[in-house]
């Protein structure tokens, strides 16, 4: 049995319903990193914090079933969801400035997580503070305890935000774009310290992103987002070199390389207010089938664990 497993995630807004994450299904193996690849806008945030059964303000879930190692998580009353936050699965964010607490310091705030789920002395959870703060990288953590978030570089924040996702000990890390607020060589850094974590501590890891090569880089596998569902999903290595959907491929085919860009990807993604009927990717596609316009393909399998969302194959 898979260590985490999505089921028919549909997802939108509280006052109309207009889903914006559509049918979304996924699993995740123990120890596994899950990349999750797609533009700004197609759900795969929202994918992430729906995995903590947390939602941004005028958005809730539909319906589908998220499962936790075997733990059914919207089955659950509020208070045991709290008690599994943090503990078995935790979050961390891109902009570590605006989701730490401007007026705690960085040693409270990973204490406050230690003394909601372990019952530890202040000393103890002191010492368990430093020690994480170790584990990420920071450097004199003694020191960096005291400090408050506004002290601290980017760099340093991230893994402040890392060692506090760490401090309850999950087992499945989501990982929403942790990256995208630094500079090259810091997101190497963090990128190889939570390959080291989920090597180490058999940490699971669902990867949010838009850089293909950082997907490429950390994942085993990875699903792509377009307009609220996922279009293609396949080990890494399968889907970079044996791109089917055409959205895929022109992803991949217009990241940089060498200086240079191959195509570029037109237009926008659908509006999905506007319900469309067919295919979401039927404007941009340089395919645009017939059967398209008018019917929505079905994710299939064409192969041993790659899927596709495209007539082409069916």
């Amino acid at each position: 049995m898979p260590f985490l497993e999505v089921k028919d995630l549909v997802l939108g807004l509280k006052n109309k319903y207009l889903p914006l994450v559509d049918k979304v299904s996924f699993s995740l193996e123990k120890k596994e990193i899950l990349g999750i690849l797609g533009e700004s806008g197609c759900g795969k945030s929202l994918t992430g914090f729906a995995l903590l059964r947390l939602f941004p303000p005028g958005i809730t879930r539909y319906s589908g079933e998220v499962i936790i190692d075997g733990i059914s998580l919207y089955d659950l009353p509020e208070e045991e969801v709290l008690k599994l936050r943090g503990r078995k699965v935790a979050i961390i964010l891109q902009d570590p400035l605006s989701s730490l607490n401007p007026v705690l310091t960085i040693g409270e705030q990973i204490e406050e997580v230690l003394k909601y789920h372990f019952n530890l002395s202040k000393e103890e959870r002191r010492e368990r503070a430093i020690k994480l703060l170790k584990e990420v990288g920071m450097p004199d953590p003694e020191i960096r305890i005291k400090s408050y978030p506004h002290q601290l570089s980017g760099g340093l924040r991230q893994r402040a935000m890392i060692a506090m996702a760490l401090a309850g000990e999950p087992e499945l890390l989501v990982a929403d774009e942790p990256t995208t607020a630094l500079d090259v060589t810091l997101q190497t850094q963090i990128l190889e310290l939570l390959y080291e974590l989920n090597q180490k501590k058999n940490l699971s890891i669902v990867f949010i992103s838009h850089d293909l090569g950082i997907i490429r880089w950390i994942a085993n596998r990875v699903c792509v987002f377009y307009a609220g569902e996922i279009v293609e999903t396949a080990p890494t290595e399968e889907l970079f070199n044996n791109p089917l959907h055409p959205y895929t491929q022109t992803l991949i085919e217009s990241y940089p390389k060498e200086g240079k860009i191959k195509k570029v990807l037109k237009g926008g993604v659908v509006n999905l207010a506007e319900k469309p009927k067919g295919c979401r990717y039927f404007e941009r596609c340089e395919i645009s089938c017939e059967e398209g316009k008018e019917n929505h393909p079905e994710l299939i399998s064409v192969k041993k664990e790659h899927w596709v969302r495209c007539f082409k194959y069916g």
